[in-house]
């Protein structure tokens, strides 16, 4: 028997996927990284400790440099599983622009193991690879509009953070990684099982497609309402969010602080991002009988009380702020919550002064605990009398966290209670207005912990003076010594938290990027 091969649609579908492996060329340019670092640590190890370094800052710059020359295409592309549009772009560019800050601050932090003592964290491969595989599934992530890529990208975010967790190698962070996982394990499972209803009742997994459209608008309210709750359950998860933020106190505590800087920022982009198209194409569809607006106004209230109310007794530093990104990200659901192109808007400009704002203080708090061998809040006694600049960045940092002008942090703020006040102005919700209220109220709350920080640098004063001149902290069991701190590290902290101060004057940098971004609401 003879088989007859259709040529010119063969070449056709090859012509099509080498048109769309061309839009993901980044990834693949990470993917070849990843590779790259395997092969070396296979072969020098620790021979070359530098040289890891220097591949991981210059493939992540290049990465970046692809993606500022890479064309928006609004179609989608591999078989319709990503949508690399200029929401793609600018998240994915933003993810990269994160991970070489991490890996930046990572030349410095060093494993803080209780068995034996490792090198700085960047100069390992292993953690190479696996912090190249955790931006790999947050870049795909930020671009998925197929329920099937969107779990793959969670899951390849994931299992790359439960072994980053870990990499203190000690009981805490282990305890801390067991507990991630087992989080996750969960959150997916109720994801996976979301995602299969909703496949279910509409008979594909493309949230873009008119099937998808057609089958929410006329599925039955209580299943589309289990199916739609327990997917958004998987992006809850990733950016913190009540119920699902449990793991983040822990997690930020017990990984190093290059990796809790990471986890603060990393997913939540990625998260936002898929949470802003879910949004448009799920919640859009569905019928008056689905309470989307209310689900979300009261994931996003209860997320930032419990965030704001719970950092308020939080003595250890990385504690404080596991909470405090918990707290933002209901803030930023705020945004996603308007529904709305100023809304969309919105989300990308409180998500980029975010990424400042928390790598910049997680180095702070890094370079304190590297030289002084203290994280807890009322240890930071005079620091900022003895070191004045270390103190000035570490206060517009909170001062821009809490909120504050003359901060981005305020710019950020004050867009995002705009787009919700614009919101209710057009649908005349009283739960947007009820979200709007207590979101103020919670801004004034935050300010209280925040400025503890500070407070205890500036006005608080417990240190000695050796006969040696070196000055010394009290910390439980033993008194470290003050080195100066690097110049690297104080050049990396004033790159980050300068522009906090800039932005405040100059927001149309950043804003005038962000409007060429179309938002489907």
């Amino acid at each position: 028997m003879q088989h007859s091969f259709d040529t010119g649609s063969l070449q056709a579908q090859l012509s099509d996927i080498l048109e769309s492996v061309s839009f993901i060329v980044p990834e693949l340019c990470l993917a070849c990284l990843l590779i790259v670092v395997v092969v070396l640590e296979l072969v020098f190890k620790s021979k070359a400790s530098w040289l890891f370094a220097v591949v991981m800052v210059s493939g992540l710059v290049l990465t970046m440099w692809l993606l500022y020359r890479q064309v928006a295409v609004e179609s989608r592309s591999l078989f319709g599983m990503l949508k690399p549009d200029l929401l793609a772009i600018y998240c994915r560019w933003l993810i990269c622009l994160a991970a070489l800050i991490i890996a930046l601050m990572s030349v410095n932090d060093r494993v803080r193991s209780e068995n034996f003592r490792r090198g700085p964290l960047i100069r390992t491969g292993e953690y190479n690879a696996v912090l190249l595989g955790l931006v790999l599934g947050a870049m795909f992530l930020s671009m998925s509009v197929h329920l099937l890529m969107i779990y793959l990208s969670i899951e390849m975010l994931s299992i790359s953070a439960y072994m980053l967790t870990h990499f203190n190698f000690n009981q805490r962070s282990a305890e801390a990684s067991v507990k991630y996982a087992l989080y996750g394990g969960v959150a997916s499972a109720l994801m996976l099982y979301g995602m299969s209803l909703l496949y279910g009742l509409t008979g594909t997994l493309d949230i873009t497609s008119a099937a998808f459209h057609e089958g929410v608008e006329t599925a039955p309210a209580s299943l589309l309402l289990t199916g739609g709750v327990l997917t958004a359950g998987g992006f809850l998860f990733k950016i913190a969010a009540v119920p699902f933020h449990s793991w983040a106190p822990d997690v930020y505590e017990g990984a190093p602080t290059p990796v809790t800087a990471l986890f603060s920022v990393v997913p939540k982009i990625a998260g936002f991002a898929v949470l802003i198209r879910y949004t448009a194409y799920f919640f859009s569809a569905t019928s008056g009988d689905f309470p989307w607006q209310t689900f979300l106004a009261a994931i996003a209230i209860i997320t930032i009380f419990v965030g704001n109310l719970t950092a308020l007794w939080q003595q250890n530093a990385k504690r404080l702020m596991a909470y405090s990104s918990i707290a933002h990200s209901g803030f930023i659901l705020t945004g996603v919550l308007a529904a709305s192109e100023i809304g969309g808007f919105s989300v990308l400009f409180y998500l980029t002064v975010y990424a400042l704002m928390n790598l910049g203080t997680f180095l702070l708090i890094s370079m304190i605990s590297r030289k002084t061998g203290i994280e807890d809040i009322a240890q930071y006694r005079g620091l900022g009398l003895q070191y004045p600049f270390l103190g000035i960045l570490m206060l517009i940092a909170m001062i821009s966290l809490t909120g504050l002008p003359p901060t981005a942090g305020f710019t950020a703020k004050l867009l995002v209670f705009s787009a919700l006040w614009d919101a209710y102005q057009n649908t005349g919700s009283d739960t947007l207005l009820m979200v709007f209220v207590l979101g103020l109220l919670n801004t004034v709350i935050a300010l209280f912990y925040y400025l503890k920080i500070p407070y205890y640098m500036f006005f608080k004063k417990n240190e000695t003076v050796t006969a040696a001149g070196s000055s010394t902290y009290n910390s439980p069991g033993k008194q470290q010594n003050l080195y100066s701190f690097r110049i690297f590290d104080k050049i990396l902290a004033s790159v980050l938290i300068f522009p906090l101060l800039i932005l405040f004057f100059k927001a149309d940098w950043i804003t005038e990027l962000i409007n060429t971004i179309t938002f489907k609401f």
